[in-house]
């Protein structure tokens, strides 16, 4: 069976994509399902949905504030997980990915999160903190099992030796930092996370999800050629604030034109 991931890339026919990240419950279910179909409506085929954490360590403030509020809110990593199967079901023309810390899985059980990813029809899981040499790094193939891409993360400053490891392990797409850190607006982007864009797309295969900093549309031009999907993640969470549903909208649709 083919992944609606590989589909919707394939699709694209060379193409950037743009995967949007947004926090289940965030700001509440409701307003998360209008998020993720106006999204849709202007053309995003990849979401990223994040499990809540308390303590989500590659995230900026903007992120972390939302997956705050949505844990004071109530929201579990089992009630995350429905909502994510919901968009599933409501966007069947989307790939949905679930996003989370290693934490969550471990208390899960890794096999039991899994099981309920593909469950859910989710396309593909991210764990930024659980790379493959880590006693639960089997992850990967067991995900791949039950039909779902690990999607490994990498930045600029990934040692030599760890992205020999991870590079066989991926699966899906290659999701690489722009930056070294924590995710986050940024005015531009550097001339150096683009050429490291253009020697890791020499080194696999898969297409490169880059993210961390993507703010404005012509960070996402700037990405034609040396990326297949540019993340945009706070961004889109500082639009909503500030601006709600509409400004999303408006964004999204500069980025596509």
């Amino acid at each position: 069976m083919t992944n609606k991931l590989d589909a919707v890339l394939a699709a694209a026919h060379g193409h950037i994509q743009l995967m949007t990240h947004v926090v289940a419950g965030y700001p509440d279910l409701d307003t998360g399902l209008r998020l993720v179909r106006a999204m849709a409506a202007c053309g995003v085929r990849i979401i990223e949905i994040q499990i809540p954490f308390t303590d989500p360590l590659a995230d900026g403030p903007t992120i972390m504030a939302a997956n705050q509020a949505a844990l004071d809110a109530g929201m579990t990593p089992e009630d995350a997980l429905a909502w994510a199967g919901a968009v599933a079901a409501a966007l069947p023309e989307v790939a949905v990915l679930v996003m989370t810390y290693a934490n969550v899985p471990y208390a899960m059980g890794m096999e039991e999160f899994l099981r309920r990813c593909a469950a859910r029809n989710i396309q593909g899981v991210i764990i930024p903190d659980l790379p493959v040499d880590e006693p639960e790094g089997d992850y990967a193939a067991m995900a791949r099992r039950l039909g779902l891409h690990p999607v490994m993360v990498i930045s600029p400053d990934t040692p030599e030796k760890r992205l020999e490891l991870l590079l066989p392990q991926a699966s899906g797409l290659l999701y690489t930092t722009l930056k070294v850190g924590i995710t986050g607006a940024s005015s531009d982007l550097c001339p150096e996370a683009l050429a490291y864009l253009q020697s890791l797309g020499r080194r696999t295969h898969l297409p490169i999800a880059a993210g961390f900093g993507i703010s404005q549309p012509r960070h996402v031009a700037a990405l034609a050629g040396r990326a297949q999907v540019a993340v945009v993640g706070s961004h889109v969470l500082s639009l909503l604030n500030h601006g709600g549903i509409p400004a999303v909208e408006a964004f999204l649709r500069a980025c596509m034109a």
